[in-house]
């Protein structure tokens, strides 16, 4: 389960998300982040991710401002808001809306503890698909022992709508054991910690019903596509991705090349949230462009390439499929 959601602030993901101060970017770091971006090529494109977006309050004049300057946007959300924010989003010029979810109904309102918000999720999805312009939306799904009998059916509650595309995700979760190997060679670096575990036990999972409705939703034929990340095929790799931590998925970080993210306190660290408490700038301090080139972001890169693409604990993230 999510680190934040569990209130923990002992690991890389609970640190990156909510141990900045303050907690909502200030809106003229927000635009120094646009302005230099703007400079970049190929067209750069900034995503509103982890934590809820849609909760800061200038998340539309900051989308309007991006759209201005020639940059993308995406905003990832669990949806709570978006039955009001949907237009004016989509009118502002966002480009993609990655919406969250954990399954069926109940499913999904037990995982978040509150009642009414898939429903209130739909409606949202509604909102944004009855009107024009609007943002090509996805939804994705993490895959867990509390939804995993039910993809097929999730995915034909959602069929009417014109998505890009549902992607489930195999869960992302590095165990004890994992950080353990990973910082004997890089803990004085690029620690490591226990991440995204909580009441989410590996060990729980009914691997043989898993692979049986993998094999269920790869037969329908929905009006979008359905992907898995990773793409995991029968009970033997199901099995190695869950009970054999130690073994290797993936090939290599795909978004060390391609992106940073920046902290609200100006602070930058590799790749995104889920990634390293290592700090490889300021951009209170240095200009985007000096980061991104910055001697700790090389080195970063260097150790990567030098590890095969991907270090220990980098082994169930996202980024590696």
């Amino acid at each position: 389960m999510c680190d934040v959601g569990l209130g923990r602030d002992d690991t890389n993901f609970g640190r990156n998300l909510t141990g900045s101060r303050p907690l909502d970017m200030p809106w003229d770091l927000f635009e120094r982040v646009v302005s230099e971006a703007a400079a970049s090529r190929p067209r750069p494109r900034i995503g509103f991710a982890f934590t809820e977006p849609l909760l800061w309050r200038p998340l539309v004049d900051a989308v309007a401002l991006a759209r201005s300057r020639g940059v993308g946007t995406a905003v990832t959300t669990n949806g709570w808001r978006l039955p009001d924010l949907a237009r004016p989003l989509a009118a502002a010029g966002l480009d993609d809306l990655f919406l969250s979810l954990d399954g069926p109904p109940d499913a999904h309102d037990a995982i978040r503890e509150r009642v009414g918000s898939f429903e209130r999720a739909l409606r949202g999805l509604e909102a944004l698909f009855a009107g024009s312009p609007r943002p090509a939306a996805s939804v994705f799904c993490v895959v867990t022992p509390w939804n995993a009998s039910r993809l097929a059916e999730f995915v034909g509650l959602l069929s009417a709508f014109p998505l890009a595309g549902i992607g489930f995700m195999h869960a992302n979760f590095t165990t004890a054991e994992m950080a353990a190997e990973h910082n004997a060679a890089h803990g004085g670096t690029y620690p490591a910690t226990e991440s995204n575990l909580g009441p989410l036990d590996p060990c729980a999972y009914d691997l043989p019903g898993l692979a049986g409705e993998i094999a269920r939703v790869r037969t329908l034929r929905p009006p979008f596509p359905v992907s898995f990340s990773p793409e995991i095929d029968g009970l033997d790799g199901l099995r190695r991705f869950y009970l054999a931590p130690e073994t290797r998925w993936g090939r290599l970080c795909n978004d060390a090349g391609r992106s940073l993210m920046v902290k609200s306190d100006g602070r930058v660290i590799p790749a995104h949230g889920r990634c390293y408490d290592v700090t490889v700038g300021n951009l209170r301090e240095s200009r985007l462009a000096d980061v991104w080139n910055s001697p700790e972001m090389s080195a970063f890169r260097r150790t990567l390439v030098g590890a095969g693409g991907l270090l220990p604990a980098c082994m169930r993230c996202c980024s590696a499929f």
